[in-house]
């Protein structure tokens, strides 16, 4: 486990972004770095290996070739020295070519399975072949494209489950407080996260469902947990966001003082 640098919430080392504030998780995200490279390096290998008789079918003249080819060529190289200086920058591993070939072969293998569940609606079964392959040496679903609505429903699940046994076995300040947490980043704001529109009225839902069980299980009005999720918000430079530390003191001092625990 790390800590992400941004909300400062424990995460796991191989995630590419925090799933507490969506912030990149510079080691996790190096894959999709490597996956970029090993595409240039493709594109690079094919312009180099295409007959001249192509390029002036296409573009007419050789001169104009030439020119375009170093040109792209010298943009290619300058991106390349970029990703693998970042690469450099963020780790003291460099994966290599291979690496990310295999990386990529992983996507094309189990993205499709994704989205066959995914378009079934049964996002309980995405939550669990994400997580059965979570060991996997390529393992990444960063690339997939219903990621991040993914990584809300797991919180709404989490969210529910908690409820639920709060309602039914009781709490201590402990397990209020997780449910709490758990609750503020689920309804939190999300601006750099991207849904379809179907994505979005499902995470309105989930919210808004939550905000209730959380005022019938504990007694904390919807108003009351807007302003408390207000409350364990932080500014800085990057913005403003809800900073995983501030808000486990702040609910830890909420629950001693507000709700009655066993």
């Amino acid at each position: 486990m790390i800590y992400c640098e941004n909300c400062h919430a424990p995460i796991e080392e191989d995630s590419a972004k925090c799933p507490y504030c969506g912030a990149l998780n510079a080691v996790g995200g190096e894959k999709q770095y490597m996956e970029q490279l090993y595409d240039i390096k493709k594109d690079v290998e094919e312009l180099s290996a295409a007959p001249v008789r192509e390029y002036r079918r296409e573009i007419g003249k050789t001169g104009r070739v030439i020119r375009v080819t170093v040109l792209v060529t010298a943009v290619l190289t300058a991106f390349v020295g970029l990703l693998l200086f970042l690469g450099r920058k963020w780790t003291d591993h460099e994966p290599t070519v291979e690496e990310a070939r295999a990386q990529m072969q992983w996507e094309k293998e189990n993205f499709p399975k994704l989205d066959a569940l995914y378009a079934e609606g049964d996002y309980d079964a995405v939550v669990a072949y994400v997580f059965e392959n979570q060991g996997e040496p390529y393992y990444s679903i960063a690339n997939w494209a219903h990621a991040d609505f993914i990584d809300v429903y797991t919180r709404y699940q989490y969210c529910k489950e908690d409820l639920a046994l709060a309602a039914s076995q009781g709490y201590d300040g402990e397990k209020a407080g997780d449910c709490i947490i758990d609750a503020l980043f689920l309804i939190q704001d999300r601006p750099y996260d991207s849904y379809t529109e179907a994505e979005e009225m499902l995470i309105a839902a989930y919210q808004e469902e939550v905000k209730e069980q959380i005022g019938t299980v504990f007694g904390i009005s919807e108003e009351a947990l807007i302003r408390f999720y207000g409350a364990c918000c932080v500014k800085d430079e990057y913005g403003v966001y809800l900073d995983y530390q501030t808000a486990k003191k702040k609910v830890k001092e909420f629950v001693k003082e507000h709700i009655e625990t066993e």
